[in-house]
């Protein structure tokens, strides 16, 4: 498996870095912001909170990519769930292009994709291309709307097929994180632990899960090959 067979070399680089470059702070601010406003006109639902916003700066000029996690529902004991928008800036003008939200079982696969092309710095398509994604179908624009968090409890995502399994080194635990290059620290993983791979991302990435349903990305540098 490609995952496997790659892992020792990508763990023998002594110059792996888990963070990425910043993206321009001139456009970061206004991006964050209208991602901000795309979200809140997409739920509609007051109280909604974000967590773990990145930007990263991507391979077409004048693009940035945020990615982060939002609730789909007002007050605190709210869920939070991954997003990924694009924002393109025509002068200093922000523009949303496309925002996915995973608070339903198509999209939150299609969010795993985005994250996988998109969460990095120098990510996505050099030009306007469209990607070459089999991606799962959405929601209709006409179809009624159902309540965000009903609508993710309904239809969950199907379990994935790992790919391989990796090792936590068991020199230490390692940081388990909501997305590549710098994504906020979800949890710790104890030394020697084993999860399985569902996906890679560039720089020696891996997003790990446990019986088909991914929990977060690691890198290689904090696992041993087996």
């Amino acid at each position: 498996m490609r995952a496997i067979l790659a892992l020792s070399a990508v763990i023998a680089c002594a110059a792996c870095n888990e963070q990425g470059a910043a993206a321009p702070s001139g456009r970061e601010a206004a991006a964050k912001a209208a991602v901000d406003t795309a979200l809140q006109a997409r739920l509609r639902v007051p109280g909604t909170q974000r967590r773990g916003v990145q930007v990263f700066g991507q391979a077409m000029p004048g693009t940035l990519a945020v990615c982060g996690r939002s609730t789909v529902a007002g007050g605190t004991d709210a869920p939070y769930v991954p997003y990924v928008a694009v924002v393109s800036f025509t002068g200093e003008a922000p523009r949303v292009t496309n925002l996915v939200l995973g608070a339903t079982g198509p999209e939150a696969s299609r969010v795993f994709l985005e994250m996988t092309d998109r969460c990095f710095e120098g990510g996505g398509p050099a030009s306007a291309r469209v990607m070459a994604r089999n991606f799962p179908p959405l929601p209709s624009p006409g179809a009624p709307d159902a309540e965000p968090a009903a609508q993710a409890a309904a239809a969950p995502p199907e379990p994935a097929r790992p790919i391989g399994t990796v090792t936590v080194s068991s020199r230490g635990a390692a940081n388990l994180r909501s997305a590549t290059r710098g994504g906020e620290v979800i949890r710790t993983l104890p030394a020697s632990s084993t999860l399985e791979v569902i996906g890679e991302a560039p720089g020696g990435w891996y997003q790990v899960g446990e019986r088909g349903t991914p929990i977060g990305w690691v890198h290689a540098s904090v696992l041993e090959a087996r």
